[in-house]
Order: structure tokens, then C-alpha cells, then sequence
């Protein structure tokens, strides 16, 4: 599977390790900090929440040694108040759950995301 978003719309391309320009992404929280099968639930207010769909930015795709992709991303985390308590920088997520974010506005936007919202998870093929 390949994952076109990046080379086809203006990105250097895939690449192991290389920088492709900047991209809007949502990244699903649920997919990328899964919890344990057999944890305990409880409320912490002032902890992160690591749930739903965050918007971030997609840096570059690095390969694992299993072959596996990342994504590496700049993300805020907000915590159970709703407030930024920490910024990722260089955080690597796994391409799974990684999605294109059409920017407000751009071409790419208006006339992509239909096609982006049926595009496969992975970069590798």
C-alpha cells in the first residue's frame, strides 16, 4: 500500500528518513497510545487525554527495522480541562494512525478530501 497524500500532492515524497514539506494531519490518539487490554478506567482531570482525533503536523516518514512507517509529528495534547499541557516536537506515531488534514482553504483541500478520506493507513508498500 502506498500512502499518495504525501508524494502526490506536492511532497518530496516518501522517503526513509529524508524531510518532505509539511503537512496537515490528523492523528488518532486512540490508534497511536492504546491502553493495556486490562485497564482500569478512572478520571484525571489534570491528566493528558490521549483519546479522539488531534490535529498535528507531519514532518517526515522514517522506516522501521521491521519495515514498519512513522510518522514524525508536531502536536499539542491538551488535558481533561481542555488546556495545552504539552507540545510534542519530533514525536514518532505509527502510520496507522496517521490521516491527511486538508489545510482551510487549499486547492488541495477543496478538491482532495474525499479522495484522502479513502486512502490507505500505511506509506510502505
Amino acid at each position: 500500500m502506498t500512502l499518495g497524500w504525501i508524494g502526490a500532492h506536492g511532497g518530496e515524497g516518501i522517503t526513509s528518513g529524508q524531510v518532505v514539506r509539511a503537512r496537515a494531519v490528523w492523528i488518532d490518539l486512540d490508534v497511536a497510545f492504546p491502553l493495556p487490554l486490562n485497564h482500569r478506567r478512572r478520571v484525571v482531570a489534570d491528566g493528558l487525554d490521549l483519546t479522539g482525533r488531534v490535529a498535528g503536523t507531519l514532518k517526515r516518514w522514517v522506516r522501521g527495522s521491521r519495515g514498519e512507517w512513522y510518522g514524525v509529528v508536531w502536536v499539542p495534547l491538551r488535558d481533561g480541562a481542555g488546556d495545552v499541557r504539552l507540545t510534542l516536537d519530533d514525536q514518532l506515531i505509527p502510520a496507522a494512525a496517521l490521516s491527511p488534514r486538508p489545510a482551510p482553504g487549499s486547492a488541495w483541500g477543496q478538491s482532495h478530501a474525499v479522495v484522502a478520506d479513502s486512502m490507505p493507513a500505511y506509506p510502505g508498500g
